[in-house]
């Protein structure tokens, strides 16, 4: 990174901490570092020590004025990037991590699109949900329970989007579902029907692992 760029970023830097108030947010700006700008991207670190500070620089105020100032000292639209460290190869650490996420993500999303095409009749679906809860782990424990049922959710979701309800049968096969799920996580099956049937989609949704 050539001196002009850092300087660039030190007068930055200045300008969000007149738009700006808060010892700890001003700790956390001085700590803040131009690592390195590829196209529009622009990662700033913390060092490691001081990375416990990022949730004031994550607040969406501080990136606005962060942002702006970028755009206008660079001529880009930047899209920033906070990291753990301040050199390239924290960087590298950094979007490695980011792309084995991806890589997770995408064979669990995977894993649930081949289970689901598997499905062949309610039946099946209830023999899913008893398994899959057999499976999870430390099922003892209320949050492992709430895993097990946010997939159940989303994974009854996909057997409706195949299975339609359409029939009485249909209707006693899907609270047979519902029932058992509800017996899984000890919660009543009306309130279970009512998440898979009416609570709005979290857009933020894994799996959650089983082994």
């Amino acid at each position: 990174m050539n001196q002009e760029m850092q300087q660039a970023w030190s007068l930055i830097r200045e300008r969000v901490k007149q738009q700006v108030t808060g010892r700890t947010l001003y700790r956390a700006l001085d700590a803040l570092q131009l690592v390195t700008i590829e196209g529009d991207t622009v990662v700033l670190g913390l060092p490691h020590e001081e990375y416990s500070l990022a949730g004031h620089l994550n607040a969406p105020t501080v990136r606005k004025w962060i942002e702006q100032f970028l755009a206008e000292a660079y001529a880009i639209r930047p899209q920033l990037v906070i990291i753990e460290g301040v050199t390239l190869h924290d960087w590298q650490l950094y979007q490695r991590k980011q792309e084995e996420l991806r890589r997770l993500s995408e064979q669990g999303t995977r894993k649930r699109e081949t289970e689901t095409r598997s499905y062949t009749n309610w039946e099946t679906v209830y023999e899913q949900v008893g398994r899959k809860f057999a499976e999870t782990p430390g099922r003892s424990l209320a949050t492992n329970r709430a895993r097990y049922l946010n997939e159940m959710i989303e994974f009854v979701r996909d057997a409706l989007q195949r299975m339609p309800v359409e029939t009485e049968a249909d209707e006693r096969q899907l609270n047979r579902v519902i029932e058992r799920i509800a017996t899984n996580v000890d919660a009543p099956a009306a309130i279970v029907a009512w998440l898979i049937l009416h609570a709005p989609t979290n857009p933020n949704y894994e799996p959650h692992p089983t082994s």
